[in-house]
Order: structure tokens, then C-alpha cells, then sequence
């Protein structure tokens, strides 16, 4: 094989690395989000992508750095973009914020199930993720403290955020549990009750 054959294929395998990673990622989300965690496994996702189990730990290591990867690297990356892209803003909206998160999520339905079906899995402590799903409201709260959010008088952001991120994760079990509902105007509904007129007027 003469250097231009060899370099000529190592540039066709390195550009098939990050493809084949992607279908990795997707065919992950999909069975964590049908089956969980614990019915997945990494023979499964290797026969759909057309890996060997040792060609799919080869791109992500273990069945436990898989799920880190489509939690932390695909599930939070948008919306800790988010929160990050708030923090020097003057006096942001709670509500536009979470509106906006609303918009990210209609975008991918299959990575919130499978968010859902591992959030209520990991309610076994033994569970891999269990630390990630303890922590990750609090984190998420503690980041938005970070922010100078407008709110009236009187009102402790803190507390509207923690009701918001649970009543979120309520509407979105009752937007996957029955496709084709606008998850959008759902979240309005849900508006209404967290940021209740006219004490909301001008902050929504």
C-alpha cells in the first residue's frame, strides 16, 4: 500500500468517527428512553449500528460512560447553554426562560423520554445515575441564582424556580404520554399558575 493509499484511509476512517458516535449516541437515547437503563445493552446498540460490542466501548468506554454522555453531553448541554447565556444579561425573564426551555425540548422528544424513563429509574439508589438526578435540580437551581432574574416584589425567584423545573418535568410526562399535543401551549396553561396576573404584569 503505497503512503497516499495509507493517508487517503486514515482520513476516510477519522471523518467515520464521528459519524458512527452519533448513531451510537441516537441508538442509546432511543433504548435508554424505551427500555432504561438496566434493559439496554451495549450488544444491543452495537448490532444497531452495525458495531461489535468492543467496536461501541471503543468510542464511550462503559455502559456507564454512555449515560453520562447522552445526560450531561446531549440532554443538559442546551439548557446549561442557556442558563450560562442568562447570567449577564440585565434583568432576564423567569418565564421567557423557561418558554425557551419549553422550545428546546419540543425539538427532541425522544431525548426527554429518555430522560424521563431514567430520571424514574434512577430512583433506585443503586441506580448509576442516582447521584446525577439527586443533584442536578439543586445544580440547576443554584445556577439560575446566579442570575439577576426580574421578579415583583416580594417574590423569591428561588422558589418559583424549583416549583417551575418540577412542574416542567410533570408536563412534559403528560406531553409524551400522549403524542401529537402542543407541548408549547401546554406550558402556557401552566404559566398561568406559576406566574399568576397581575402580580406577573410586566415580569412575563
Amino acid at each position: 500500500m503505497t503512503s497516499a493509499t495509507t493517508a487517503s484511509s486514515t482520513h476516510h476512517r477519522t471523518n467515520r468517527e464521528p459519524d458512527r458516535r452519533e448513531k451510537i449516541l441516537a441508538a442509546t437515547v432511543e433504548y435508554f428512553g424505551t427500555l432504561g437503563y438496566y434493559g439496554t445493552s451495549i450488544q444491543k446498540i452495537a448490532t444497531k449500528v452495525g458495531l461489535t460490542k468492543a467496536g461501541v466501548l471503543h468510542y464511550v468506554g462503559s455502559k456507564e460512560g454512555l449515560l453520562e454522555l447522552v445526560l450531561t453531553e446531549m440532554y443538559d448541554k442546551e439548557t446549561n447553554e442557556l442558563l450560562a447565556s442568562l447570567e449577564h444579561a440585565e434583568k432576564p425573564s423567569i418565564a421567557a426562560m423557561f418558554r425557551e426551555n419549553v422550545a428546546i425540548n419540543v425539538k427532541r422528544p425522544q431525548l426527554v423520554h429518555m430522560f424521563s424513563t431514567l430520571s424514574a429509574e434512577a430512583l433506585d439508589p443503586n441506580h448509576p445515575a442516582h447521584d446525577y438526578f439527586a443533584q442536578r435540580e439543586r445544580n440547576g437551581v443554584e445556577q439560575s441564582m446566579k442570575i439577576d432574574w426580574a421578579v415583583p416584589d416580594g417574590v423569591d425567584p428561588a422558589d418559583v424556580l424549583l416549583a417551575g423545573f418540577s412542574m416542567m418535568d410533570g408536563a412534559q410526562l403528560r406531553w409524551l404520554r400522549t403524542p401529537g399535543q402542543d407541548f408549547q401551549k401546554m406550558w402556557a396553561r401552566c404559566e398561568d399558575v406559576l406566574f399568576p396576573l397581575p402580580l406577573w404584569e410586566g415580569y412575563r
